[in-house]
């Protein structure tokens, strides 16, 4: 068995757990297609290993790798938006080691040999790990239930809410959030209704009004809110909400947590960075699904990320065309890419301001997710050798240069921000981003 030894020196590792940051040393090992964190200390002392490579980070904060708990990467179906491995690699160049994958191939895995195929095929494509979410009826049609166990072995991770497709009646979600807490798998409900929210191209109130175009009515977000809660409460099993934007939806989320409802919900940058009035300045770019909202919302989802009603923050990566982003807010289809952003605009928009500290932030993009999936949520003795090194402090501009997703759909497009990954190294393997020095 061969053995590949690597010292990380002078590193200041983020510790959610405890909310500090310490100075430290980092020696791991690769075996083969395993890797393990052999010391965690400071001035650790090799002992006379072979093969053992010495990197001198120099003060580099490093953590565990982020966990994507909604993205979308549309290989196959739509390679003009985003091929698997220019997904994976943005995905790993902003700090993600895994990323759960919603169901927007065409056509999504949803058999035993498809999901085998595809999940073999992301392993090859790059170094972030990809897990698949499945519908919970076959072809998100809302009829027939999905094989839910046959599913989880094959490889899904969770099933989620026919919200690509067609709202789903009842039964459907009920069975499929009963199956998904007996298979140990996590369950993601719609975030929106789509039957109430599917006319309109930005929320409802007064940019709408002023650009012209149809408003969305917030009851989208709150019934799929309210019917999540009550999924959640009646069936006494765990279901998470992938996107909250609105102050009303985190009071009925905090409400429930209060009385015991097993219930998780998660943001996006765009809802804490921007309000509304974004539109007025990246038109169709901050086009999202839910739509930016109010001022008061964005300030309500800063409050909810520091007292935690709110469990993690996610990417939603949705790459699009610029042909898909073009004609203004009207017919601009909703989404944005989010991978190599997420990072930078928490630390801009939340600990920079003070309204986080950095070991919140890195617990919403890492071991919260992580936990919520099941997987490893600690850097610690005896885990995989699973690190990012970042910045906090390194300013950048993110451009059509700096950016590795096929698409540039974001409203971050050409913005000053602070917080840059450095370097990853996910089951022993390494790969920069920037310049690494080393002893």
């Amino acid at each position: 068995m061969s053995e590949l030894y690597a010292l990380f020196r002078n590193v200041r590792l983020v510790d959610p757990e405890r909310g500090r940051t310490e100075g430290c040393d980092v020696l791991g090992v690769r075996r083969d297609r395993t890797s393990e964190i052999l010391k965690i200390g400071k001035n650790i002392r090799t002992g006379g290993l072979e093969r053992i490579s010495v990197v001198n980070l120099h003060g580099l904060h490093a953590c565990l790798p982020f966990t994507d708990l909604r993205c979308r990467i549309p290989d196959p179906g739509f390679p003009y938006r985003e091929s698997l491995e220019s997904g994976l690699d943005a995905a790993c160049a902003g700090g993600f080691g895994r990323v759960l994958l919603m169901p927007a191939m065409k056509p999504a895995p949803e058999t035993k040999n498809a999901v085998s195929a595809f999940l073999r095929r992301a392993s090859d494509a790059g170094l972030c790990r990809a897990e698949i979410a499945a519908f919970q009826t076959k072809g998100g049609k809302g009829l027939a239930p999905s094989a839910y166990e046959e599913l989880r072995n094959a490889g899904v991770a969770a099933i989620c809410g026919d919200f690509e497709e067609k709202e789903p009646c009842a039964f459907p979600t009920v069975s499929a959030v009963r199956a998904c807490a007996e298979l140990g798998m996590l369950y993601i409900a719609p975030s929106v209704k789509k039957s109430v929210a599917e006319k309109g191209a930005v929320a409802a109130g007064r940019i709408a009004s002023f650009l012209g175009v149809g408003g969305i009515d917030p009851l989208g977000e709150l019934l799929a809110v309210r019917e999540a809660i009550a999924v959640s409460e009646e069936c006494a099993c765990p279901v998470h909400i992938p996107l909250v934007t609105m102050k009303k939806s985190l009071e009925l989320i905090s409400a429930a947590k209060e009385r015991g409802v097993r219930v998780t919900c998660a943001t996006a940058a765009p809802y804490f960075a921007f309000n509304e009035n974004e539109l007025l300045l990246s038109g169709g770019r901050a086009k999202f699904s839910p739509p930016l909202r109010r001022e008061e919302d964005r300030l309500a989802i800063i409050e909810g990320l520091s007292d935690r009603t709110i469990d993690c923050i996610v990417s939603d990566h949705t790459p699009l065309s610029k042909d898909e982003k073009s004609g203004g807010v009207a017919r601009a289809l909703p989404g944005a890419i989010g991978f190599e952003t997420t990072l930078a605009a928490g630390i801009t928009y939340l600990v920079l301001p003070g309204y986080l500290p950095l070991a919140r932030l890195v617990e919403l993009l890492s071991c919260a997710p992580a936990k919520l999936l099941g997987k490893e949520c600690s850097v610690r003795v005896g885990g995989p050798l699973d690190l990012i090194f970042f910045d906090p402090e390194e300013e950048w501009v993110y451009s059509s240069n700096t950016l590795r997703s096929r698409s540039c759909n974001t409203p971050f497009l050409g913005m000053a921000l602070r917080g840059r990954v450095a370097s990853a190294i996910i089951g022993g393997v390494r790969k920069d981003y920037g310049e690494i020095g080393k002893n």
